[in-house]
């Protein structure tokens, strides 16, 4: 693990979060993608839970890291399901990590702009934000799968720069996924930096690659 200078927003402008696992527990994805999306395809078709629990997880890994994956409509339309209810009827699992609102009240307060840059699917965005207030924190979102690209593709970067007027070099960016802080890095942000415990009951942990990688943002911005 590196430790960045203790004044980590120096030169820094424009503060770019990802959402789930940085800001909000990794568990709650976790639990509608490994266990109610499959009972919902189980009950909708009628097969045993074991049986749509491999169909579900060999399509999710056949697919990972691409839009599909992200985007609920696929899912919906592959199973014939309605996953939006099923994330109502659970959003009472989507929680904020351990310190981090805390944090983006901390981070708020330091004058700099605050942008969510997320895979995660608007309309499953808007089921969590419902249930947990991390929007109200954001100057500015944009969520991967209304744009049509994900954030490992380096023309997300290019359409986020463009869109919200960022100076790559005047950033600092913060994600779970390996792939995509790699991804930023190469579009311009030497700030990017790997969070390696997304979920707070620790059933998630990341063996980092990265140069900057930190436990949790709580940690990250501790020192300002």
């Amino acid at each position: 693990m590196v430790y960045l200078h203790s004044n980590i927003l120096t030169d820094v402008t424009d503060i770019l979060l990802d959402i789930d696992g940085v800001l909000l527990d990794l568990s709650f994805d976790k639990k509608f993608w490994e266990e109610l999306v499959p009972q919902e395809v189980s009950s909708i078709k009628n097969i045993p839970i074991d049986e749509a629990m491999r169909d579900v997880l060999g399509a999710s890994k056949a697919l990972y890291g691409t839009l599909p994956w992200y985007e609920l409509s696929y899912w919906e339309q592959k199973y014939g399901v309605n996953l939006i209810d099923v994330a109502r009827e659970n959003s009472m699992y989507a929680k904020f990590l351990p310190g981090a609102e805390a944090t983006l009240k901390k981070i708020s307060a330091s004058n700099k702009r605050i942008i969510f840059l997320t895979n995660c699917d608007s309309r499953l965005l808007k089921v969590k934000a419902n249930q947990v207030p991390f929007m109200q924190y954001a100057d500015e979102w944009l969520s991967a799968v209304d744009i049509g690209i994900v954030k490992e593709e380096q023309d997300f970067w290019k359409s986020a720069f463009n869109k919200f007027n960022i100076i790559p070099e005047n950033s600092i960016f913060v994600d779970d996924n390996i792939a995509v802080v790699n991804s930023a890095l190469k579009a311009g942000i030497k700030k990017s930096i790997n969070v390696t415990m997304p979920s707070g009951d620790l059933s998630v942990q990341n063996q980092s690659e990265a140069k900057l990688s930190f436990k949790n943002i709580e940690e990250l911005f501790r020192a300002i």
